[in-house]
């Protein structure tokens, strides 16, 4: 199956200059890349690991797989001269794509703004992306963590592919993926913005506390993305709100 993978990506635009590096145990795959900042080979790595030890989601969230084939976690560095609809979006676009392929219903898995896939809710997927600028764009680490098997820490509010039905190899998840990033990174904004309503799903139908930074929360009901990737949400009041930067935290049950 690996092999596949690796045959996938040399047939595909966007990967075919790509270096699987594929480790046993790592701390944090996003860091492992971050390490090549400033290195010549920055470029055109694609990193996963059987077990990583101390990954990271947003705002330091800890995204860690304890056992070999629990979760697909990787990370891959990409150099971007300009881009308007936010990296870390379009990696949810393409993760959707992907999960449709595989066999989930649209109806039941949801993208939560700007980088987590939800399943009803529970959380299947997290996204990181940490950029750097550098003369002429940007140089960007994607990190992906998707649940394959069933978290140990049942305290943890998340959900597998296993525990929504379907059996999947991490190697068979991650070829989806990236045939589906392929496609989508070069799309307009505005086609990358209409394809993210379209995967939002539930998101559409529910309220959430909307932390803005610096500001007092606020519980809103979310309306659409801009090709900008921003968020425009209203208020219980009926204000619409257009949001750069924010954690919403679902209401659940809502």
């Amino acid at each position: 199956m690996r092999n596949e993978l690796i045959n996938t990506l040399k047939e595909l635009s966007f990967w075919k200059n790509y270096r699987l590096n594929w480790v046993s145990s790592t701390s944090s795959t996003n860091d492992d890349l971050k390490d090549k900042w400033h290195s010549e080979d920055f470029a055109n790595w694609l990193e996963v690991a059987d077990i990583q030890t101390n990954g990271k989601g947003q705002y330091n969230r800890k995204w860690a797989s304890d056992s070999i084939g629990q979760c697909l976690t990787f990370s891959f560095s990409a150099e971007i001269k300009e881009y308007e609809f936010p990296i870390s979006m379009i990696a949810g676009i393409a993760l959707a794509t992907a999960l449709e392929k595989i066999g989930l219903k649209t109806e039941d898995f949801w993208l939560k703004w700007p980088n987590d896939i939800w399943i009803n809710d529970k959380k299947l997927v997290g996204i990181l992306t940490e950029s750097t600028s550098f003369p002429g764009g940007f140089r960007s680490v994607i990190g992906i963590g998707i649940n394959i098997l069933p978290l140990a820490d049942t305290s943890i509010n998340a959900i597998s592919l296993k525990e929504a039905g379907f059996e999947y190899s991490r190697e068979e998840v991650l070829i989806e993926f990236c045939k589906a990033w392929d496609k989508v990174f070069t799309l307009e904004a505005n086609k990358q913005a209409e394809l993210w309503n379209k995967y939002g799903g539930q998101f559409w139908n529910r309220r959430f506390k909307v932390q803005i930074p610096n500001k007092q929360a606020i519980v809103a009901k979310p309306m659409s993305v801009n090709s900008d990737g921003s968020l425009i949400v209203k208020s219980l009041e009926g204000k619409e709100i257009k949001i750069i930067s924010a954690t919403l935290f679902p209401i659940l049950n809502s």
